[in-house]
């Protein structure tokens, strides 16, 4: 090779070494946008003013900043009942536009009518945008530095995503009575990711799991979650975390977030179908399982809506649930089923079951953690009424064994799966791991759950890809279809469905003999 071959070669090299840092570095234009989205400050050093309202009230733009309302990450968060739209670059061209929760629609944004927007207040459309949207008065220079920052935050790192590890996170309780099933389950899921690291991880990816405390009550526990977020590093997702007494709170922070959250632990799904966008599901709760029980009445015991009576726990969370069951039997033309509210500590249970019985009811479906079958079936029996009895799994105490004998072969249960489920290969692996994590005892149903959770996990991984972002592992997972954990129903997801498993099967009760029966295959809701 010739001198001046090699001195090329040599710079060649050089090049490749050192400029793509320097090019992945904001450049001057995305530094000072920077500035000026997240402080008002502009190229000028002061800030610009800005006119609120429809009577044009000046401020500096350093009082409304864009960040405070579109977020630091420029994806907007809910704010006074107002939903500031997602503003990075790549989402404002989209090549078939916006249509916003108010129904104002319009076409993709350019230079220009970005500029429009920014400074009067009009989409592409020439819409007004929301009141709430300042007008700012930027000049050409802030307005291009602006653009190159929108442009920029696009391409910012995914929190807990490196160049060779994905950091994913969970909530577990680690002391008090439930620390033997916070450590099984910590257990399974290190070695699961183990496992999978020592294959060569995702894409080259390793896995690192990063548990924060689950500490018994809602607040201390969403803290330490929210030190989980923001310290260091950050999650990029959250897998099996302990959520039981804040649900909704975990969907409402996931969604702020961007947040993917796979399997939580709860004790009751968040039944708010608009609410919920990050929060994956393996298997249906109680509210689902009451409407597998309301089709069983039915089609199978051929009752008549007026014939059926859910009898309710009060609360919130139960009337959103009542209100799915009625609506799932009326999709057919039904009036749905007679409700009943029950409410723990303060109702007469005897005197609501003589009612019942004095009304004909033919089958009572029990909604409600606060419901015990044993209490109402000791009452049913001293009114000599011995109804069908539909419960869904989650409410179904060991008490239901002991029902009395006027019950035997009229009490149902709904599970949203069974040991039939598992595949024989599947099965022993899951087993395998759990020899060794030196796991000999723990809550078997969340053990399972956190398994299937993790196969979920990895799977979502891998159909995201390479370039690895939030925005794409929702995506894929919404892309899930019939996808199969080997312990678990098949799961299935789409834009709007986050039940994987949406359904349950239906066991009778043998009193006699005490043990439960499975009626028919797997039974499957819309």
């Amino acid at each position: 090779m010739c001198r001046s071959s090699a001195r090329r070669l040599l710079a060649l090299t050089l090049w490749a070494v050192f400029a793509a840092p320097v090019s992945a570095a904001p450049s001057a234009a995305q530094l000072a946008g920077k500035r000026l989205f997240e402080s008002g400050i502009g190229i000028s050093g002061e800030a610009p003013q800005a006119q609120v309202g429809s009577g044009g009230l000046a401020l500096p733009a350093s009082a409304l900043p864009c960040a405070n309302c579109h977020g630091p990450d420029g994806r907007g968060r809910p704010e006074g009942g107002v939903t500031p739209p997602d503003i990075r670059w790549s989402e404002l061209v989209k090549p078939y536009g916006h249509v916003h929760e108010n129904r104002r629609q319009h076409g993709p944004f350019d230079a220009d009518s970005f500029r429009i927007a920014v400074t009067e207040g009009l989409d592409p459309a020439g819409n007004r945008l929301d009141q709430a949207m300042p007008r700012y008065l930027f000049g050409a220079q802030d307005l291009d530095n602006l653009r190159a920052y929108l442009e920029h935050l696009q391409k910012r790192a995914t929190p807990g995503v490196g160049d060779g590890t994905v950091r994913v996170g969970t909530l577990l309780p680690l002391r008090g009575p439930l620390a033997e099933a916070g450590q099984a389950v910590r257990g399974l899921l290190e070695s699961y990711v183990a496992g999978v690291n020592g294959e060569g991880g995702v894409y080259g990816r390793q896995l690192e799991l990063v548990v924060a405390e689950y500490a018994g009550d809602a607040e201390r526990s969403l803290d330490n979650l929210m030190h989980l977020l923001e310290d260091g590093d950050g999650v990029f997702a959250l897998l099996s975390p302990f959520a039981a007494g804040f649900e909704r709170r975990l969907t409402d922070l996931a969604k702020q977030r961007d947040l993917p959250v796979i399997a939580p632990v709860v004790l009751e799904l968040d039944n708010r179908p608009a609410a919920n966008t990050h929060v994956f599901h393996l298997l249906s709760g109680g509210a689902e399982l009451a409407r597998v029980l309301a089709d069983y009445a039915r089609d199978t015991l051929e009752l008549a809506d007026h014939d059926i009576v859910l009898l309710r726990s009060a609360g919130s969370a139960w009337d959103g649930a009542a209100r799915e069951v009625v609506a799932h039997l009326a999709r057919d033309g039904g009036d749905g089923p007679r409700q009943t509210l029950y409410r723990p500590g303060l109702s007469d249970l005897d005197a609501m079951v003589a009612k019942l019985a004095a009304e004909d009811g033919k089958a009572v479906i029990l909604l409600g953690s606060g419901l015990d079958p044993a209490a109402f079936g000791a009452a049913a029996a001293r009114a000599e009424w011995y109804p069908e009895l539909l419960v869904p799994g989650p409410f179904a105490s060991q008490g239901v064994m002991s029902l009395p004998e006027g019950f035997d072969g009229k009490v149902f249960v709904a599970y949203p799966s069974l040991p039939t489920d598992r595949a024989r290969a599947d099965w022993a692996r899951y087993q395998a791991l759990l020899a060794e994590a030196g796991i000999t005892r723990g809550p078997h149903a969340t053990l399972v759950a956190s398994y299937a959770g993790a196969e979920l996990l990895v799977e979502a991984l891998k159909r995201a890809g390479r370039e690895l972002s939030r925005e794409s592992m929702l995506l894929g997972l919404e892309k899930v279809q019939g996808f199969e954990s080997g312990l678990l129903p098949p799961l299935t997801y789409n834009t709007t469905r986050r039940i994987g498993a949406l359904g349950g099967y239906v066991v009778s009760v043998d009193l006699s003999r005490g043990v439960y029966r499975p009626i028919g295959p797997w039974r499957a809701l819309e």
